[in-house]
């Protein structure tokens, strides 16, 4: 007979696969958190989401002509020397972009800018993306000479590879991740942050993430454009562009896509201290799990890899949760997602 044993509880970050059956297209799970196409793999769709970044100017429409699409791999290349950086049409506050990409120099992704920079790295932090791995904090999925990744998950130009991206920005903390890692989380204005800050080149200008030039106590910028960098020149290959601002989900994500329901990263925020454990029982290969803390809305067993292994049907409000199906015997994850969080704890079947 299996035995259950609870070792702990703790906030891990597991990463999840992610499965796409076509490029530049919604999933189930996409739609069902909120996303839409920031391209759908034709021009028109790019120049009606992407308009060239131009200082002060709110209501420009045009695109330069080096953004173009390759339709080959329904994909929007820049790849004719150097193009002008571009901005998204809409601002965005909190929200989770996704995208995939495949570069052989190094440009970069823009988030809250403003329009009040001669260029958009002025005024939002930037998502560094190069072809090499051995600049620090200028390495690709680094917040650009602030912070550098950790792991380094590039996969270079030369290996035909895509790298996937996502990043999430929700109140005052970010994440960025590469090829379903997590290699960056930081805080605005957290004491952290100011120390990488004071080193960088920001120091001197004194204006990224600030309201007001100068003043660092007007606080980060809270809403701002998007922003795909194109001076650097090289070849730069997008596809699978899709951002959501309905449910920007901190942590990994979900083998279907989805939002995995988190609120924390790592020492940016707090995690949710609810839905402890009261019991486990273990019974002719089935396991029940019951809560002495808040409604649970999804339990999962998690193995090391990150597949999920089970799922759990729950009853009493959330508060029980039963799984029919038991992995082998070793070490697990059991997750619990609430609405004000996430918890994982682990265990050790013998």
């Amino acid at each position: 007979m299996k035995k259950w044993i609870l070792i702990s509880a703790a906030m891990l970050s597991i990463q999840l696969g992610k499965a796409r059956a076509e490029d530049n297209v919604l999933s189930p799970a996409d739609v069902a958190d909120g996303y839409s196409l920031l391209f759908d793999g034709t021009l028109a769709s790019f120049k009606s989401n992407w308009v060239d970044y131009v200082k002060g100017n709110a209501t420009n429409t045009n695109l330069d002509s080096k953004w173009i699409l390759d339709a080959t791999c329904h994909c929007i290349t820049m790849g004719i020397g150097n193009a002008p950086d571009i901005r998204s049409v809409k601002t965005y506050k909190d929200f989770e972009l996704r995208m995939n990409f495949r570069i052989d120099n190094n440009q970069g992704i823009f988030y809250r800018s403003l329009l009040t920079g001669d260029r958009a790295w002025q005024t939002g932090v930037e998502y560094a993306i190069n072809n090499v791995t051995n600049l620090g904090k200028d390495n690709p999925g680094s917040a650009y000479d602030l912070y550098a990744p950790d792991p380094i998950t590039y996969q270079l130009f030369t290996t035909n590879k895509w790298n996937s991206v996502r990043i999430v920005v929700k109140g005052d903390s970010v994440e960025h991740w590469m090829n379903e890692k997590k290699v960056v989380g930081y805080k605005y204005h957290s004491p952290a942050f100011w120390e990488a800050y004071n080193v960088s080149k920001w120091n001197a200008e004194n204006r990224l993430t600030n309201k007001v030039v100068g003043d660092r106590n007007s606080g980060y910028i809270e809403e701002g454009y998007l922003g795909l960098q194109g001076d650097h020149g090289g070849k730069w290959i997008i596809k699978d562009l899709k951002i959501t601002t309905a449910h920007p989900c901190f942590g990994p994500i979900n083998t279907d896509g989805s939002s995995c329901g988190t609120t924390a990263i790592g020492n940016a925020a707090v995690g949710p201290k609810v839905a402890f454990i009261s019991s486990l029982r273990q019974a002719a290969g089935t396991l029940t799990a019951t809560f002495s803390d808040k409604t649970v809305q999804r339990a999962s067993l998690i193995g090391l890899n990150g597949k999920v292994m089970s799922r759990a049907s729950l009853s009493e409000g959330g508060r029980k949760a039963y799984f029919a199906e038991l992995p082998k015997t070793g070490l697990y994850l059991l997750r619990l997602d609430l609405a004000s969080g996430s918890v994982t704890q682990k265990l050790n079947i013998l």
